[in-house]
């Protein structure tokens, strides 16, 4: 089963819902959106644990380049377009958390 957690604040924790998924054996990615795109900066306190929880994280290209992030990501982010954003949400995954 695979998990979709879509972010839209910005800089929030994730790692207590990650660490209760994981214990159920569910293959998890995230979506950033919106202000949650902000967990992908560097200067984000959060970020360090979003790198450290070693999922696939992907944001929505338009809203860094709206917030003028995009050269202060964290290494790895896939930057997706709204056509990979409904396909990821409707086609490639099971179940959607939304926070």
């Amino acid at each position: 089963m695979k998990y979709l957690i879509w972010l839209s604040n910005d800089c929030a924790s994730v790692k207590e819902i990650v660490s209760s998924l994981a214990r159920k054996e569910v293959q998890i990615e995230i979506l950033l959106l919106q202000d949650g795109v902000y967990l992908a900066d560097r200067g984000c306190p959060e970020s360090s644990e979003l790198k450290e929880l070693g999922l696939k994280v992907h944001a929505l290209k338009n809203h860094v380049e709206e917030r003028g992030i995009t050269d202060r990501l964290l290494v790895g982010v896939n930057l997706i377009d709204y056509e990979d954003v409904v396909d990821l949400i409707m086609e490639k995954s099971d179940k959607i958390i939304s926070l």
